[in-house]
């Protein structure tokens, strides 16, 4: 059966054409919502493997998937982690198995599907971090040019994922808030296609199939527990459920928890205060890039879904956040970045104030790598006890740098950065560069000599941001 879906105002309820095109309902600038409709649903069958695609009879239609084999990921039972929190039924849903590492390798895939289809060469992305990382991998899979605007603070491990897979990247002001303004306005004045989280509402229909799959993968969660930055997560989950609901394939609704940081939770506040629409703020106070966003746009719809699951919100530090990641991977082996974790270290305060019970099945959303944030790697690096992995971690950029000096040979390398290495190692670490495309070789004579490449030196540019970090 034909795709029956309409493209609708969550505001005002206009309806607009599927293929018109449009980030925003001109009539009162509210979020457009992709609506299916209802028999529709219900004559839905899924065929193929649990990946992304597998859902695509309840996505928007696009001409041509583009894919890097997204979705599928493990609803992993916890059973230390649960049993530290004195809780019976804990379930990691984690999507640092996604081929970026991230959740939002889902939305991606069907925003660069939908560009591709479309005929666009380029495209234009406002990104605090995984998007970004997510959406440059795409276009780089589709071939379409990839722009991507960032604000000031940038974990540095997404940063290196959007330039080695080549996007052009530009600094726009201090915060997500900005960066979109200066995407919006790119857009109109270039024609480009518009791939910001926030104003595609093709993110939300990619997001949503987490909600298939856990309920695919036997999940019947009496909870949910989801981070909360712009609120497009949690608004995507809900509508899945309800989706699910409408196509009788789930006869319960789990109860949402929001998650935000104590220093930035817009979304916390008006949910405290009884509010609709987020507290709109003025200081942010949190290294969580993931969820550091002062002017949530997708924050009333967040809040509807909270109320409609009768969930509720709440913040945590960004010290328990680290200790929770820190659980996470040492119980369960995942290494979640503080966003993620999040979700789990909101859960002992939980079970003390009897605000959830300990025999209550709970799905946390671990939404992305550890590996790709600032925060948690100075953490571990301050508490470091072996000095093997500080070695192994600068061997490769002191080699780069080497060569970034001068153009210069393998044996030569090894004498001025070996140390003690093999010789055989060091040229190990040069071929990974090289195959990186942060260094090229070209053979003269009997040797063969290295230049860092372009992309090398940006890399080079964001360690030395990173050191001052450090």
């Amino acid at each position: 059966m034909k795709h029956r879906v309409n493209l609708v105002c969550t505001g005002c309820g206009y309806v607009f054409p599927v293929d018109s095109g449009r980030t925003s309902c001109d009539k009162c600038g509210g979020i457009l919502e992709y609506i299916f409709d209802e028999d529709y649903l219900k004559s839905v069958e899924f065929t193929g493997e649990l990946k992304f695609w597998r859902y695509r009879p309840v996505l928007p239609p696009v001409q041509r998937p583009v894919s890097l084999g997204e979705g599928g990921t493990p609803l992993q039972k916890s059973q230390r982690l649960a049993e530290s929190l004195s809780l019976r039924n804990l379930k990691l849903k984690d999507e640092t198995r996604n081929p970026t590492n991230s959740f939002k390798d889902r939305s991606a895939s069907l925003i660069i599907s939908d560009a591709s289809g479309k005929g666009f060469g380029s495209l234009i992305c406002a990104t605090n971090g995984n998007h970004g990382a997510s959406i440059a991998a795409y276009s780089a899979k589709a071939n379409v040019s990839c722009h991507l605007i960032v604000p000031k603070a940038m974990d540095i491990g997404k940063l290196a994922q959007m330039m080695v897979y080549d996007a052009q990247i530009v600094e726009s002001g201090e915060s997500i808030e900005e960066a979109i303004e200066k995407a919006k306005a790119l857009e109109k004045e270039m024609g480009w296609y518009q791939a910001t989280t926030e104003l595609n509402p093709l993110a939300v229909e990619g997001l949503k199939s987490i909600s298939y799959e856990i309920t695919e993968q036997r999940g019947k969660p009496d909870w949910i527990v989801v981070a909360m930055g712009s609120g497009v997560t949690i608004t995507s989950l809900w509508k899945g459920y309800k989706e699910l609901e409408t196509m009788g394939l789930v006869k319960k609704l789990p109860r949402l928890i929001g998650v935000q940081a104590k220093g930035c939770s817009p979304i916390v506040s008006a949910y405290e205060r009884g509010d609709e629409e987020p507290i709109h703020l003025e200081k942010i106070e949190t290294e969580a890039s993931a969820i550091r966003v002062s002017n949530p746009i997708f924050g009333e719809l967040a809040l509807r879904a909270l109320k409609e699951s009768n969930g509720f919100a709440v913040s945590v530090s960004d010290d328990d956040m680290l200790a929770a990641g820190r659980e996470i991977a040492r119980f369960e082996g995942i290494f979640a970045e503080p966003a993620s974790a999040a979700t789990v270290a909101c859960l002992a305060n939980l079970v003390e104030t009897n605000k959830i019970e300990k025999t209550d099945e709970i799905t946390c959303l671990i939404t992305s790598s550890g590996l790709k944030t600032d925060d948690i790697l100075q953490s571990l690096t301050k508490r470091r006890k072996s000095p093997g992995l500080g070695s192994m971690l600068t061997t490769k950029e002191k080699i780069l740098r080497h060569i970034a000096f001068r153009v210069t040979y393998g044996y030569e390398i090894w004498k001025a950065i070996g140390k003690g290495m093999t010789i055989g190692a060091v040229y190990q670490h040069i071929a990974d560069l090289e195959r990186r495309g942060l260094i090229s070789s070209k053979l003269k004579g009997k040797r063969r000599y290295y230049e860092v490449t372009e992309r090398g030196k940006r890399v080079l540019t964001a360690l030395d941001d990173l050191q001052v970090l450090l």
